[in-house]
């Protein structure tokens, strides 16, 4: 109970007016013999002025604090206490009161008590409790992990679930920085979490108290304290380990799914080729159209087995690159005589002048070739009749920036966030015109990003685009 202003009262003057007091109050004298209460107790308890003047005070304290006569002799300047006053109707009113003399002439002649009815106040402290307890319940019995850290990351709080992840007790993590069970390269890592926005998500691996790792799923909450004191963090954490394994074994079925599939769209494509190929036999025209449209329609299905099998060997880990220093412009200019053909029959045309000494840059042959192919497929396929498709090389410090720009159709603002996902098209009427299975740029976000660069996207839509992907330099 916060401290109240001493009231005295000279001799001859009175310096309050009892029922000008908000607060419950008692006047006694030394004996313990009421002497006046005002409006505000008498309502509270249910007594008449009348009636309560004179009564000894345990009628109404029946328990009275200790050091009541410490006062009189001037040995305590204020007394603090809880107690049970009797109401008239029999019931207890639970209240804390605070007495303190008052003098006259230099002497004490009486003592005030002021009180307050605590019972809302018990109430409100048990409904915080049982909220506190009902918070406290959902975050141990929640699935996920969670710690509860202050804003340098201190755990305050941590969950069973987290000791499942971790291996970790609360005991081990309790007043430690959260970031003990992050990767070393993550202790050095800052972000900025606001309240109300978009808060950050990230995939990491912890580390577990075995020695062991954990792949998880993090995601923040800033929360404010109550009063406004300050603010801490929700950090939760989910274990991804079923959904990797799950994932994992998605990842191989399409791998031996397409892998098989490969084996009768090879031998169709082989077999399409004698029959065109093989003078002794005679084919009509209306019959040679049709295995024409059959031959096209297997090529596209083979494109597309060709790239399930390379994402799928890249997620599932079968995926092997083999970085050596590669002439990029020997593979451009290889691949410029396969596609000039079909670049022309579109009205496209292709612009290349490397520069006269160009380095070599650290790639995989084949997957090298993989990139520009779809690139330069792309720059073809989006493009329009009269256009052209211009490449470019730049170097960085320790990176060759390779550019493919083309002045097709473009892209717009929105697609262009989320061309490089995979079996992502575009809605775009002029996109979805044109053959696609939504994994070439993925496929070569993959590759690039496995050999140690970058790939990122300049678009307007109806202004081209422009398609740059960094390897680095061979020293």
């Amino acid at each position: 109970m916060p401290p109240r202003k001493k009231i005295a009262s000279p001799a001859g003057k009175n310096l309050f007016r009892l029922d000008d007091i908000p607060e419950a109050a008692i006047i006694t004298d030394a004996s313990h013999s009421i002497l006046a209460a005002n409006k505000a107790l008498l309502e509270l308890l249910g007594y008449a002025s009348e009636e309560i003047v004179g009564w000894p005070l345990e009628k109404i304290f029946p328990q009275l604090p200790r050091g009541l006569s410490r006062l009189f002799f001037g040995e305590e300047r204020q007394i603090e206490f809880e107690t049970k006053a009797r109401m008239r109707n029999g019931k207890r009113a639970t209240m804390d009161f605070f007495a303190t003399p008052i003098i006259r002439r230099g002497k004490v002649t009486a003592v005030l008590y002021l009180g307050r009815d605590i019972r809302v106040k018990s109430l409100i402290e048990a409904e915080i409790r049982k909220a506190r307890n009902y918070f406290q319940a959902i975050v141990e019995n929640s699935p996920y992990g969670i710690c509860v850290t202050d804003r340098q990351r201190n755990v305050m709080m941590a969950n069973r679930a987290v000791t499942e992840i971790t291996g970790f007790s609360p005991s081990d993590l309790v007043g430690k920085p959260v970031l003990e069970l992050y990767p070393p390269g993550e202790k050095a890592q800052k972000f900025e979490i606001k309240p109300g926005a978009a808060q950050p998500v990230r995939q990491l691996r912890f580390r577990r108290k075995d020695g062991g790792e954990v792949p998880v799923l993090v995601t923040y909450s800033l929360v404010p304290e109550p009063g406004g004191r300050g603010e801490f963090i929700i950090e939760s954490f989910s274990d991804q380990s079923d959904r990797r394994r799950v994932d994992q074994l998605k990842n191989e079925f399409v791998f031996v799914a397409a892998h098989e599939l490969r084996n009768p769209v090879t031998a169709i494509r082989l077999l399409l080729d004698i029959i065109f190929e093989d003078k002794r036999l005679a084919v009509d025209p209306i019959m040679r159209g049709y295995l024409a449209k059959i031959q096209e329609a297997n090529e596209r299905l083979l494109h597309l087995v060709d790239d399930l099998l390379e994402v799928s060997r890249t997620e599932a880990g079968k995926l092997q690159i083999q970085v050596n220093p590669q002439n990029i412009v020997a593979s451009i200019n290889g691949l410029l005589a396969e596609m000039r053909p079909t670049a022309v029959s579109k009205g496209v045309m292709f612009q290349y002048e490397p520069p006269p000494s160009m380095p070599y840059v650290l790639a995989d042959a084949v997957k090298l070739k993989e990139i520009l192919t779809n690139l330069m497929a792309n720059a073809i396929k989006y493009n329009v009749a009269g256009g052209s498709i211009r490449l470019n090389h730049e170097s960085r410090g320790n990176e060759l920036i390779t550019s493919v720009a083309d002045t097709g159709i473009g892209i717009s603002e929105e697609d262009k966030k989320r061309i490089f996902q995979k079996f992502w098209r575009s809605e775009d009427l002029a996109v979805r015109a044109q053959p696609g299975t939504g994994l070439g740029l993925f496929i070569v976000k993959e590759l690039v990003e496995r050999m140690g660069g970058r790939v990122w996207a300049e678009s307007k839509r109806g202004e081209g685009s422009t398609f740059f992907f960094s390897l680095p330099i061979a020293r």
